[in-house]
């Protein structure tokens, strides 16, 4: 097609018109009213990060300080469990005292339990209605004294001796019931420390009416069914 001298310059010219208005809109400051909701949007949008700031430093703070609590929190819980296990070892220590006194307090009372009943049956003995006596003088290998005393009715007995001292290692006294020609009965077995006068509590007396003496050897420990020992005391029931 051949060209078109007139229709290139007006072409050129229109483009140029074109341009010039394109570069003056976009020069155009924008209108008021999009201007004032940019600036509102941009407000709005600044508010919310600085309220997402705060919001997070406030977190942050609040979970600083929970820490610090729970920390202070642990410390008090380590320094009370501390003080209760330095009080409970405490009791403890006072508990195992206290066990060991009460105890020994035990044993004192069965001490003076087995000390007291020879002497309060000695007391029924003389409190009963008719009482048997027989005075136990030394044999030639034997040294103390003693009495026996028996309950006519009941034949409950005792034996006060003094003098006698210890049995030999593995030895024990024991009284012996003698009637007339018959064999001799034990009576019970009792041991001695010292020379002192002390009471003893033997067992009872079958048929005491019929007893003539009584008599004290030395047996192994445990006693004996008939005398195999030394006769240290003897002694005929008074008539």
């Amino acid at each position: 097609m051949p060209d078109d001298r007139h229709i290139g310059v007006d072409e050129r010219e229109l483009a140029d018109a074109a341009l010039e208005a394109l570069a003056e809109a976009c020069a155009t400051p924008p209108r008021r009213e999009l201007r004032a909701r940019l600036l509102a949007q941009a407000r709005r949008e600044a508010r919310n990060a600085g309220q997402g700031l705060t919001r997070w430093r406030v977190g942050g703070v609040a979970a600083a300080g929970l820490v610090l609590a729970l920390g202070g929190l642990l410390a008090r819980e380590f320094r009370h469990a501390a003080v209760l296990a330095t009080e409970l070892a405490a009791l403890a220590r006072e508990n195992r005292e206290l066990s060991a006194r009460l105890a020994e307090r035990a044993r004192t009372l069965v001490r003076l339990r087995d000390a007291l009943a020879p002497q309060a049956q000695l007391l029924r003995v003389l409190g009963g209605p008719r009482t048997l006596t027989a005075a136990l003088v030394p044999t030639a290998t034997g040294r103390g004294s003693g009495r026996v005393l028996i309950e006519a009715m009941s034949g409950e007995a005792a034996v006060v001796l003094a003098g006698l001292g210890p049995p030999p290692a593995g030895r024990i006294f024991e009284l012996w019931a003698i009637r007339g020609n018959r064999v001799p009965q034990p009576a019970g077995v009792f041991t001695a420390r010292g020379s002192e006068p002390f009471a003893v509590r033997v067992e009872r007396v079958e048929r005491p009416a019929e007893v003539t003496a009584f008599a004290v050897s030395i047996e192994p420990t445990g006693g004996s069914k008939s005398p195999t020992g030394p006769i240290v005391l003897a002694g005929a029931v008074a008539s």
